[in-house]
């Protein structure tokens, strides 16, 4: 199960959550939030995380949906770590240019822009959906994304606020392998159909900074799941 420990921001953060097996590290580049990240810490992350990865991942050749998404993660758990920038609503430009500068991996598209436009720019793509109400939309998405570096990922309307989706919906009706966001901690992770990773922020927090303890615990269990 891959593993995405989102809304680093510190040196010491991150550096933990390499050595502790992460596979993605998420830097938050929306600005003005509190965990948005100072983008000179962003390039010394990026320069670590870089520093770690000897493997070349290779793009699966399936073109079945599930199968794709599935081995897809796991070239990403074989060759990371990855570094992912999240975005929100910010102009296209913008998004491309840090990107560049900060020499991300993936790009994470948290708001209402179109996910699909940034396609082919260079970077890997994850695009986030709302669940129950953008499911049909990701079953839409599913077959452009077959083929590119790009892992769906799941979350609730309070993206970010610790609030959990449906996991009973998610267990009965998604048919896309997706990354499980929202209200996540290493006390709750759920093993549900067609999950093939999870990503978390405010679980691996006390008093609103990363708790080095928690991202070890979260990442043992994280990746316990099968």
């Amino acid at each position: 199960m891959l593993v995405k420990i989102c809304g680093i921001s510190d040196i010491e953060s991150a550096k933990c959550a390499i050595d502790n097996g992460a596979n993605l590290i998420g830097c938050i580049l929306v600005p003005n939030r509190s965990r948005t990240i100072n983008h000179e810490i962003a390039k010394e992350i990026s320069k670590l995380v870089k520093s770690k990865r000897t493997k070349q991942l290779k793009i699966p050749n399936t073109t079945n949906v599930n199968e794709y998404f599935e081995e897809l993660a796991a070239e990403i758990s074989r060759t990371g770590p990855y570094l992912v920038g999240v975005f929100r609503n910010q102009p296209r430009d913008d998004v491309i240019r840090i990107a560049t500068e900060l020499e991300l991996d993936f790009i994470q598209l948290h708001g209402n822009e179109d996910k699909l436009e940034y396609l082919g720019y260079g970077f890997g793509v994850i695009p986030r959906y709302i669940i129950p109400k953008e499911h049909e939309l990701l079953k839409e998405h599913a077959d452009i994304l077959v083929g590119q570096l790009s892992l769906p990922l799941l979350d609730s309307d309070l993206g970010g606020e610790g609030k959990t989706i449906d996991w009973d919906y998610i267990n009965e009706k998604l048919d896309v392998g997706s990354i499980l966001a929202g209200g996540l901690t290493s006390e709750n992770l759920p093993k549900l159909n067609n999950i093939i990773g999870f990503d978390v922020s405010g679980g691996v927090e006390t008093n609103g900074k990363k708790d080095l303890n928690k991202i070890e615990k979260f990442i043992k269990k994280g990746r316990s799941i099968q």
